[in-house]
């Protein structure tokens, strides 16, 4: 690999890094060594854990998926055990986002792995994929069009060099498709119908924003697509995929009359079951964008996560980038954000004094204080609730599922009344780190509602006998009238809180 893909912060580093994608049919894991600046492969692990299938009709993932996972992870554990928390990145994609009980799952994976694991969006999993395949790739400045058909997810992205411009996630994937048509193991021209209709009725919507848009190249990745290719070469002597390729394993398919009975030339036994599933979403994608030619790319997901790892200094500085980003699309005012964001860190710090937080609750929080306001370009009143959706539902790169979700609470719920249900969907080990972090994000929002420069000494906030305890000298509160009202205010809006709000106010003593 070229040493230009690697920030300088590799440059001089020579280290093993692990990047795992468990993915809705198989688990990956990739491990390579970086050293004088160049990068190798040095060992690729996978395992058909097939989680997709263990999903059942309630959204649980079922004992027996859970337990292969597990079995697998800890398997891979023994490989990287020896690797410190910073050379190891796992994500985790659609199944464990669909799965209800994908928390307490996580919960014993990072124990078997010995690693955190992050629930990507459908957006973030869109652009890893994208850069994994860029990552095997010359720096030739085409524009590529990029297909990844997972197990539960498909992603369609229109990027150049290593930059996505376009990105989708879809609700398709081989493990997905087969459990809805194929789950019986029949294969007829009804069926293949059925799924071809199902699969352009979601990819419809789409149709035409990628139709405008322009590619030199069309690459394909995934177990799915490189085992089409695989059958393809083994029958043509190309592994191009083309319709009439396609066409043709459809034709052997239907004489096989069920999964069970396929004998493909090229097909490998472990992919046999989920075949069928892959293949007519390729399809689909490719007659929905008029493809005569796709090629396949041994690079996916995993290796997107290393360029994660080595192209940038840190996924927090990753993270940051993306958070700036979304405020000035927005028009944030920036100078109100630092303000409020000095007067949140101040309080969070005194909090600390007594309770220790994670330190990312730090980061969380000065996130929520630049984000505040992204909701004002579209409504002045209810401008939280704006900026809550506009959170959640953006690509934010860098941030997993939940802890976009995290942010995005964060923001929804500064100011009026909170929404305490939206506490319960997150896992109940942050409940109380939650509610404190958004105790103190409001505090700071109404000390600094005035956009004038607060007075940062005088005021203080602790956490005492289970209650957060607000101070300031009588000076301080004859000097910020609207203040001290804004302050009664809040008490009112959060007495759903897990704890209480206390208002030390010499003011209100003397009136009592």
């Amino acid at each position: 690999m070229d040493m230009l893909k690697l920030s300088r912060n590799w440059r001089n580093r020579s280290e093993e890094i692990a990047a795992i994608d468990l993915g809705s049919n198989s688990f990956h894991m990739i491990l390579a060594k970086v050293s004088n600046g160049q990068i190798s492969i040095i060992d690729r692990l996978k395992e058909p854990v097939r989680l997709g299938f263990g999903l059942n009709s309630d959204g649980q993932l079922d004992d027996l998926s859970q337990r292969r996972a597990l079995e697998c992870l800890e398997r891979f554990n023994q490989r990287i055990k020896h690797l410190p928390d910073s050379s190891v990145r796992a994500v985790g994609t659609r199944t464990l986002r669909q799965a209800k009980n994908s928390h307490r799952f996580l919960i014993k994976a990072e124990k078997a792995l010995g690693f955190d694991i992050q629930i990507v969006s459908g957006h973030e999993e869109a652009r890893l994929v994208y850069q994994g395949v860029a990552f095997g790739l010359e720096d030739d400045h085409q524009t590529r069009l990029v297909i990844d058909i997972g197990g539960g997810s498909t992603e369609i992205i229109v990027g150049e060099d290593f930059q996505p411009k376009t990105m989708e996630s879809l609700g398709l994937g081989c493990v997905s498709m087969t459990k809805r048509f194929f789950s019986d193991g029949k294969i007829s021209k009804r069926i293949l119908a059925d799924a071809d209709v199902y699969c352009h009725r979601k990819l419809e919507p789409f149709y035409s924003r990628f139709r405008r848009a322009s590619w030199d190249r069309a690459i394909g990745c995934s177990g799915s697509i490189k085992s089409i290719a695989s059958v393809l070469e083994t029958m043509t002597g190309h592994p191009a995929i083309t319709p009439a390729g396609i066409d043709n394993i459809l034709e052997e398919a239907l004489k096989a009359k069920r999964i069970d009975n396929l004998n493909l030339p090229g097909l490998a036994h472990q992919r046999q079951a989920v075949f069928m599933g892959g293949l007519v979403v390729l399809r689909a994608c490719m007659n929905a964008l008029s493809l005569q030619q796709l090629e396949a790319s041994p690079w996916a997901l995993r290796e997107g996560l290393l360029y994660d790892m080595l192209g940038y200094d840190n996924l927090s500085d990753m993270r940051e980038r993306s958070v700036q980003e979304l405020t000035r699309r927005f028009h944030s005012d920036q100078s109100h954000a630092e303000q409020t964001n000095k007067v949140a860190q101040k309080m969070l710090a005194q909090v600390n004094e007594h309770l220790k937080l994670d330190s990312p609750w730090s980061r969380y929080l000065q996130w929520a204080c630049w984000l505040q306001e992204v909701g004002l370009d579209i409504n002045h009143d209810r401008f939280h609730l704006h900026g809550g959706y506009i959170v959640e539902n953006s690509h934010l790169a860098g941030f997993g599922y939940d802890e976009q979700r995290r942010l995005a609470y964060l923001v929804r719920n500064h100011r009026k009344k909170p929404d305490w249900n939206q506490m319960q969907s997150l896992p109940e080990e942050e409940h109380f780190d939650f509610a404190l972090v958004l105790h103190v994000f409001r505090l700071a929002c109404v000390l600094t509602r005035a956009r004038n420069d607060i007075d940062l000494t005088g005021w203080s906030l602790s956490f005492e006998n289970d209650a957060l305890h607000f101070r300031a000298p009588e000076v301080w509160w004859h000097s910020h009238p609207l203040v001290r009202n804004e302050l009664q205010t809040e008490l009112n809006n959060m007495k759903k809180s897990p704890f209480s709000l206390t208002i030390h106010s010499p003011l209100d003593e003397q009136s009592n």
